[in-house]
């Protein structure tokens, strides 16, 4: 079974998935920081994918914020696949098919210069020499090109895209399907950006009150898009209001519990 945990920045997914994981069967991949896996075969690229956005947020510049979350969820599928043959059960912190249909058209409204100017070689100079080469090396490899603002600005269309065209497009990018469920963790804007504003990495590009009051809402609606337009997609939401790190383990357990009886219902109704 594979479940996406979701949700704004600052809610606790990453918490959360550290308790699961110290007391369960339970494997955890991390759609955009993946060397937060301790398993990850990719951590050292996941390093300085990391890095290469925190000198994306350093400039401001939504193109190359955006490269370089494809290039990171593009690491996505080969530690799925790895996963899921430690564990019967996955969990995931972000899932491509999901995230970027709330992101991306948000990031695609964002006002922006089209020109990157000297941005670019910047953007590079921020980056460790070794780490900025396997940057380059994965950006090739991912995406025919050597260019981040080419392959941010390509992206940043797709946000423009009816959403059925979006998740087709980004499935066919990422190679992925959708996870059998998708839990959404949900938590007031203004605890979550305390929670933000206190890490020790400090806020990224997209880390303000109306962003996140914004991804906050569009989350609701992507949710609901797909119950319609998938009804064997299992979608929960956890309520993480004022509630502690053990109260929300324990109801994301609970969540996982209803998706795999609703999984199990679904392969019996379809003769699977």
């Amino acid at each position: 079974m594979r479940v996406a945990l979701v949700g704004i920045d600052g809610v606790g997914k990453t918490t959360v998935l550290h308790r699961i994981r110290e007391q369960e069967d339970i494997a955890v991949v991390h759609a955009v920081r993946g060397h937060e896996d301790p398993d990850s075969p990719f951590a050292d690229l996941s390093v300085a994918l990391a890095d290469a956005s925190s000198a994306a947020d350093d400039l401001g510049r939504v193109q190359l914020k955006v490269a370089v979350l494809y290039l990171q969820l593009c690491l996505f599928g080969p530690a799925e696949r790895q996963a899921v043959d430690r564990s019967r059960t996955l969990l995931a912190d972000r899932h491509p098919l999901v995230d970027p249909l709330v992101y991306l058209p948000m990031f695609a409204r964002v006002e922006r210069d089209t020109e990157p100017g000297s941005d670019v070689e910047a953007w590079w100079h921020k980056q460790q020499p070794g780490a900025a080469q396997a940057v380059s090396d994965w950006l090739l490899t991912c995406s025919g090109t050597t260019d981040p603002w080419e392959l941010g600005t390509d992206v940043l269309r797709w946000g423009t895209m009816p959403p059925h065209e979006m998740l087709s497009r980004l499935g066919r990018s990422f190679g992925v399907t959708l996870p059998d469920g998708v839990i959404l963790l949900d938590l007031p804007v203004a605890q979550a950006l305390r929670r933000t504003r206190e890490r020790a990495r400090g806020s990224e590009l997209h880390e303000t009150r109306a962003f996140l009051s914004a991804t906050h809402q569009r989350y609701g609606e992507v949710l609901d898009w797909m119950s319609e337009a998938r009804p064997d997609l299992a979608v929960r939401r956890v309520d993480c209001a004022d509630r502690s790190v053990d109260e929300v383990t324990e109801r994301v357990r609970g969540a996982l519990e209803s998706i795999a009886h609703a999984s199990r219902n679904e392969r019996v109704d379809t003769g699977h």
